[in-house]
């Protein structure tokens, strides 16, 4: 490779890029002034807001049977003056007054979704909250976050943890997707917990108490952190998905029009008749890409130093930011091999694209992936001296955290740049020989699969159309409130996202909807093979996540919330059955060992494509800690599907997987602490069923068993 050749392109590149206006605001003018923009947005939009509702007077009813007495409790507290809170902020030396006035209400929850209250009180009688009690916690298992979802109000329940027999009960039923409403219920809640207490401590006094209730013991409590490792950690946790957003973003206006953008123009070909050879044109243009993420990377890095470290903006007042020479140093080296990384990422997405406006369709879906080893500093529990310092991106992440609390473990950190550079030099390196194939300079080769379409076109695409399914599931989760039930999300996903996509692709590239979706017959003893893998398998599953969690430690209280958001109780067993085996176990095949498989199958040899598949099929149930052990679920399943070369075993294993797990999670068989052995013995009976299926496989149809040759 000739340097001074390499520096002329480079050159060339950095006029073409500093003569588009549009690039220099996008890319350069745009991220310098984007975070002093959204710190001074989000300081006056909390101040506002907090000043707001402190000078709020907020209205609400009360009704039920057991209305005056809470009303005489009510002015009880008001005469004895506000309660001591039970947290109070250190730092604040005043508490907002909590002023209220109870209005007459007809019809309350009218009067709450027409705002002429912010909430409403039931008070009901002992016999009254004994008989709700029951119905009272089905409703909240079955469908957690009702009001904020379904827009319908809320209750908070003024109770004990738990409540004797004939206890009144106080229920405030409020609006959670209003501020007003939530903060009306959080203040009542601490009234109304201040006023239980000083009627407790005037009975016990009355009762002959020989000292004041309030004098039995004092309690503090003092975190053994310091503020500025506390707001360190708070940053930590955001820092790298808010510089990758601004390295993607900006990078990517450069890095989709240098290849892309030349390709839809013809220069590119132009090009490639000079002295210069491929690989310095590539190393130019790659250059020129990291040159712009650099640019990003310390514009970001100087904004959070200039414009917070300085107190230039000013910070909430619990927040003390303390950002050494030495931490921004080693943030700075930490993040240069993530910057080549994306780099070569984004170079690749425009190398892969035939049209600048299909690279903008690629870059979304690899956007969004990014993110998700970005946010990995965010889990709870995970300590850079873990598997995760292995991780690209995510091992960064978590570093970042660390070092601005104040930790600098030099051993792991100089692991986690090892492992990043080492990644980035692989993805340059990845990019170079995707840019020598000749199918991706010139678009004749492609131009004959867009004319003709079907299978030759949805071979190439299926990976973008995949890209899309898995944003819209993030995208709907968090913005429709109708899919973030649990029934609503499962039919949506399950049904629209999953069955819908991927028959609206058998439509669109008219393709056999017998081989697209291997709707074959199998060898019978494949079945009783099959119901071996369904206990074995699940029980090996269960061995693979408990030795995935010694590398990524995942802390008891996240699988206890997500063991009752995926079998919440209260919904009849046969829903459940059918919610949790029966509906993934024909959408989430049809969908990855349906079209997925068949469009990948004749490019990647089987071990590859089975690894592939399952990956991908783990990446869409979205939680990190999940993803091991459901992408072990989904290789189990692409192996299945290519021995047999059908889809209908693995529908029965999957279906039979996840409602095993439902009836473990209901029986009393702690499954995740077994001894070893037990696990070892599934993992030979698992081997068992396997080597059954394999003696009278039938193998899916057209599957690449040579050396990839050509341009295939």
């Amino acid at each position: 490779m000739n340097g001074r050749s390499v520096r002329i392109l480079f050159l060339h590149e950095a006029k073409m890029l500093l003569r588009d206006r549009r690039t220099i605001f996008l890319a350069f003018f745009l991220p310098l002034i984007t975070v002093p923009l959204i710190l001074y947005a989000m300081r006056a939009m909390e101040t506002r807001r907090k000043r707001g509702l402190e000078e709020l007077t907020y209205r609400y009813a009360v009704v039920g049977s057991a209305a005056e007495t809470l009303r005489a409790l009510i002015d009880q507290q008001r005469r004895a003056g506000p309660p001591r809170p039970l947290r109070k902020n250190p730092h604040d030396s005043r508490e907002p007054e909590f002023r209220f006035h109870e209005v007459p209400a007809s019809d309350p929850e009218q009067a709450l979704r027409s705002r002429e209250i912010h909430f409403y009180i039931s008070a009901l009688n002992g016999t009254e909250a004994d008989a709700l009690q029951p119905k009272d916690a089905r409703d909240d298992s079955e469908e957690p976050g009702r009001a904020s979802t379904e827009k319908k109000p809320d209750t908070g329940v003024l109770k004990a943890p738990s409540r004797p027999p004939g206890l009144p009960l106080a229920r405030i039923f409020y609006l959670a997707d209003r501020d007003d409403s939530r903060s009306g219920r959080t203040k009542m809640r601490e009234f109304l917990a201040g006023a239980v207490r000083t009627q407790r401590n005037r009975l016990l006094r009355e009762s002959g108490l020989p000292l004041d209730p309030a004098a039995v013991f004092a309690v503090e409590e003092t975190s053994t952190a310091s503020v500025a490792q506390a707001t360190g950690s708070q940053i930590g946790k955001f820092l790298t998905p808010f510089l990758i957003m601004f390295i993607l973003s900006g990078g990517s206006i450069v890095a989709l029009d240098i290849i892309a953008g030349e390709k839809e123009r013809g220069s590119l070909e132009t090009l490639l008749t000079t002295a210069a050879s491929r690989a310095e044109i590539v190393a130019a243009k790659q250059l020129a890409i990291l040159s712009v993420a650099l640019c990003i990377l310390f514009i970001q890095v100087g904004n959070i130093l200039v414009y917070i470290n300085f107190k230039i903006i000013e910070l909430p007042e619990d927040w003390i930011i303390e950002v050494t020479p030495l931490a921004a140093v080693t943030l700075v080296l930490l993040f240069l091999p993530v910057s080549v990384f994306l780099s070569a990422v984004l170079l690749m997405i425009s190398a892969y694209a035939k049209s600048y406006k299909e690279a903008q369709l690629y870059f979304f879906p690899v956007y969004l992936v990014s993110m998700v080893p970005a946010v990995a500093s965010v889990l709870p529990g995970i300590s850079l001296r873990s598997a995760i310092a292995l991780v690209p991106i995510a091992n960064v992440s978590v570093a970042a955290r660390e070092v601005l609390v104040g930790k600098f473990d030099w051993l792991m950190l100089l692991l986690t740049f090892a492992v990043t550079s080492w990644s980035a030099l692989a993805m340059m390196r990845a990019s170079t020989r995707m840019l020598s194939l000749e199918r991706l300079i010139t678009t004749s080769d492609l131009d004959i699969a867009d004319l003709s379409g079907g299978p030759a076109l949805f071979s190439r695409q299926v990976l973008a159309w995949y890209a899309v399914m898995g944003a819209l599931l993030l995208v709907a989760a968090l913005n429709l409130p109708q899919v973030q039930t649990f029934r609503g999300q499962l039919l949506f996903n399950e049904l629209a996202v999953f069955l819908g996509c991927a028959l609206l692709m058998i439509w669109k590239y008219r393709l056999n909807i017998r081989d697209a979706l291997a709707l074959r017959p199998v060898n019978p003893l494949v079945w009783p093979a099959v119901l071996l893998l369904i206990p074995s398998g699940a029980l090996v599953g269960v061995g693979v996540f408990r030795l995935a969690n010694l590398v990524f430690p995942v802390p008891e209280s996240v699988l206890e919330q997500f063991s009752q958001e995926i079998f919440p109780a209260g919904i009849p067993w046969w829903q459940m059955v059918f919610f949790i085996a029966v509906l993934p176990g024909i959408c989430e095949e049809i969908a990855f060992r349906g079209t997925l498989l068949y469009g990948l199958h004749r490019r990647f040899r089987p071990v590859a494509l089975t690894l592939m598949v399952g990956i991908i099929f783990g990446l869409f149930h979205v939680a990190l800690f999940r993803i091991i052990p459901t992408a072990y679920v989904g290789v189990v399943l692409t192996a299945l599907a290519l021995l047999t070369g059908s889809i209908f075993p693995g529908m029965l294993l999957h279906a039979g997987n996840n409602a095993w797990a439902f009836y473990l999670s209901g029986s009393q068989i702690a499954v995740s602490k077994l001894h070893w052995s037990w696990y070892l013995a599934a993992a030979a009976v698992f081997a068992a069923g396997f080597y059954l299926i394999y003696r009278v496989r039938t193998p899916y149809p057209g599957l690449r068993t040579g050396r990839r040759s050509g341009n295939k």
